[in-house]
């Protein structure tokens, strides 16, 4: 086969750039490669690697950077938008790199690293892909409190990823001064020990929760039926939603009606929906403990001993 046909063939899977070495195997000599660089052919990225077509696109860009930079793994918004996260920017072309290396690829946003292990890594549509749990971990650093709280919810909700999966890989990369890191932290310490910036209410909730041996729910849970929305506490396992209802909010007779028909889709979509105030918290929290335990199914977390309460 013709040596240029051959090398137009390879760079068309690769988002139209070929490396040196690809070339050379193609029948290409360094002279002829030389000689498509000097009169406009081909077009050198950086020392080894060259784009010989136009392929507009982001997925092109990123075909081009994986198979051109050394180890390169889509990641950060790119991998976001591969994986479908919910909240995030689309378009972006971004990459990873082990940080001992220096290259850069036009139209791409190049990460270094030194901390991606294998297990960090999936493939999908053809392409090294950072995991979801690493690629929220990455995204840490570039997004607020609250929106990257809303991530995790976001994909926790729909079962795609787990909050120890996240919490495994902070243990894994974690170290002193890496950005993000300890935003992520607080964001997996609000899911375990309940809203940080909650109210007196729901925080005196959690608590009530805890104190009574109880497995600690998922605070401020998307509804999963309308995830734009939110249950105080839920425990998904066992389709079990908790509110905790504020004497001064249900004067509003919209929050009142609104609040009904949250129970009544929760009712017809399966979920059980308990309501406690701030009477209930306060004066009777073992009969607030003793009524959730009743409802958690098993294999919720909850230990025996509690269950023979």
């Amino acid at each position: 086969m013709n040596a240029d046909r051959l090398a137009y063939e390879i760079a068309a899977r690769q988002g139209g750039a070929i490396r040196i070495d690809q070339a050379r195997d193609a029948g290409l000599t360094k002279g002829q490669i030389d000689r498509r660089v000097r009169d406009g052919r081909w077009t050198a990225l950086g020392r080894v690697s060259y784009r010989v077509m136009d392929m507009p696109g982001t997925r092109n860009l990123l075909s081009a950077a994986v198979a051109t930079l050394p180890n390169a793994v889509v990641s950060h918004d790119a991998a976001a938008e591969i994986h479908r996260l919910p909240k995030l920017r689309r378009g972006a072309a971004t990459v990873l790199v082990h940080s001992r290396t220096t290259h850069e690829f036009p139209g791409v946003t190049v990460h270094r690293c030194h901390d991606l292990l294998d297990e960090h890594i999936v493939e999908s549509e053809g392409l090294p892909v950072t995991s979801i749990p690493r690629t929220i971990v990455d995204m840490a650093r570039f997004l607020t409190t609250r929106h990257l709280t809303a991530v995790l919810d976001s994909v926790v909700a729909e079962q795609r990823t787990r909050v120890d999966d996240v919490q495994r890989i902070v243990d894994q990369v974690a170290r002193r001064g890496k950005p993000g890191i300890q935003k992520i932290r607080w964001v997996l310490e609000d899911r375990e020990m309940g809203p940080r910036s909650g109210t007196s209410l729901e925080r005196r909730g959690a608590e009530v929760l805890r104190e009574g041996g109880l497995p600690d729910p998922h605070f401020e849970y998307p509804i999963p039926w309308s995830p734009d929305r939110r249950f105080d506490a839920a425990y998904p396992l066992s389709r079990l939603a908790i509110e905790w209802d504020s004497r001064r909010w249900h004067e509003i007779r919209e929050a009142f009606a609104s609040d009904r028909e949250r129970d009544r889709q929760a009712m017809l979509h399966g979920w059980k929906v308990l309501r406690f105030t701030w009477v209930d918290l306060t004066r009777s929290p073992d009969e607030v403990v003793g009524t959730v335990l009743r409802l958690l199914t098993p294999g919720s977390g909850v230990d025996a001993t509690l269950r023979s309460r």
